[in-house]
């Protein structure tokens, strides 16, 4: 995309603040595994998550600094292994999922008459990821061909699966009767010394089946601060963008940056602005807590009697919660129970199992398993000269991208093939576990023998 000179949901999520002699000893075993990427965690600077952390691991981070200082003003998306005691339970593609939780506001898009009103509802359903972004755990780096797929009462279908390892770039589609949702995500990062560039890149598209409409998200990019000396936490700040790529409209708004002793943290503010750049609707909100609308006039303020209409709500914390933070709808993506998903859906994943009961240990044992098997396959796939190939997406280089996108030189382009809406629906397991069972996102059966 020419001209788009800022680098940007759904990262590192603060995982580069616990670096020690644990981190160290992964890196010089697996030093190809994945940091992750998407919904980037944002921990609040003087919360009381982030000092534990800080007193946990800041005199082994101190002491390591040495060993990692050459990667400074690199891309280390690729480079450095992380320990499973910084992990939680969950998949990226997981993660990814996360989105689907406010649906409901695409519903509500679709049966709204205003185009203005309509793209800020849209922009009510992207908010959903964002307050996960405070969990200050780290989702495993999916296996290349692993898959994760969720079913809804509303009729949605939802599939993600990672269609390339290096580089790492996760692909997803789901749809209902109302829309269409297909999002690409190919992150970077670029480490600084004590801190980290988080750029999530990614292609993030809806379509509105009544209008026909497209829309195009942008989310802001991240930070993470003191990652080697001080207190670390990151932020998201900055443009968030959602284009309406059929006319022409567009939602914008600001990301503020965390401030001293926390101002501006969490705050947002924008404009939906019309096809020749007028504003219509005012939003403002906090995005780990709501989002609202009102109309305004061309410079901004609201017209007198203009009703303030709430796009958005976060949902509720569970009664109890858990030591990651996770909200009643991660729960759900995490649980196995009565599905019967395919046999490389990330619940079915060892290593995420042991670790949401408590095992460290063989969390860590199949994490390295898992690791090891898929760098046999890929010896295995260079020595026969084969091409993976996902089961789900295809590449569409050819095709075109909107004004706000990335290139595909930096973001590159895949397509839903439409495979998955074609499978036979699986029964469904009622007294059954499918958590870390029979996981097999493999290529060669052979090499997989126990």
């Amino acid at each position: 995309m020419a001209g788009h000179n800022r680098v940007p949901s759904e990262g590192i999520f603060g995982t580069l603040a616990s670096w020690g002699g644990s981190a160290l000893e992964y890196a010089s075993t697996s030093i190809n595994s994945l940091l992750g990427y998407e919904d980037l965690e944002i921990v609040n600077p003087d919360s009381t998550e982030a000092e534990q952390a800080t007193e946990d691991a800041a005199d082994q981070r101190q002491q390591e600094f040495t060993n990692y200082r050459d990667y400074i003003g690199m891309d280390i998306t690729s480079l450095v292994a992380l320990p499973v005691w910084i992990m939680m339970p969950f998949s990226m593609l997981q993660n990814i999922s996360e989105i689907m939780e406010y649906t409901d506001r695409l519903e509500k898009a679709a049966k709204t008459e205003d185009p203005y009103e309509r793209l800020a509802w849209v922009i009510g359903f992207t908010m959903g990821p964002f307050p996960g972004n405070e969990r200050t755990w780290k989702p495993f780096n999916p296996i290349l061909g692993e898959t994760f797929e969720l079913t809804m009462d509303n009729g949605l279908r939802f599939i993600a699966e990672q269609v390339s390892h290096h580089p790492p770039v996760g692909a997803a589609h789901a749809e209902n009767k109302d829309w269409e949702y297909d999002m690409v995500s190919a992150p970077t990062t670029k480490f600084l010394g004590n801190s980290i560039d988080i750029y999530p890149i990614g292609r993030t598209r809806i379509r509105l089946k009544s209008t026909g409409e497209v829309f195009s998200l942008v989310p802001p990019n991240c930070k993470a601060h003191n990652v080697i000396v001080g207190r670390t936490w990151v932020d998201s700040a900055g443009d968030f963008t959602l284009l309406n790529a059929t006319t022409g409209a567009k939602g914008s708004m600001y990301f503020t940056p965390c401030g001293w002793f926390g101002s501006g943290h969490h705050e947002i503010s924008g404009h939906v602005t019309d096809e020749e750049g007028k504003k219509r609707i005012a939003l403002v909100g906090k995005w780990n807590s709501y989002l609202d609308m009102q109309k305004c006039d061309e410079e901004g303020t609201p017209l007198p009697g203009a009703q303030l209409v709430r796009l958005w709500t976060c949902s509720d914390k569970p009664a109890e919660a858990d030591k990651y933070g996770f909200s009643n709808f991660a729960r759900m993506l995490m649980s196995g129970k009565g599905l019967n998903p395919l046999p490389s859906d990330s619940r079915r994943r060892p290593d995420r199992t042991a670790l949401e009961l408590g095992d460290h240990g063989q969390a860590g044992q199949h994490k390295y398993q898992l690791e090891e098997a898929q760098r046999a396959e890929k010896r295995e796939r260079d020595k026969r000269g084969d091409k993976w190939s996902p089961r789900f997406f295809k590449r569409t280089p050819e095709k075109e991208t909107f004004s706000n996108e990335f290139s595909d030189e930096q973001c590159p382009l895949w397509e839903f093939n439409g495979e998955y809406m074609k499978l036979e629906p699986r029964p469904a397991m009622p007294e059954g576990n499918c958590a870390g069972k029979d996981f097999y996102p493999w290529t060669y059966p052979e090499l997989h023998k126990k």
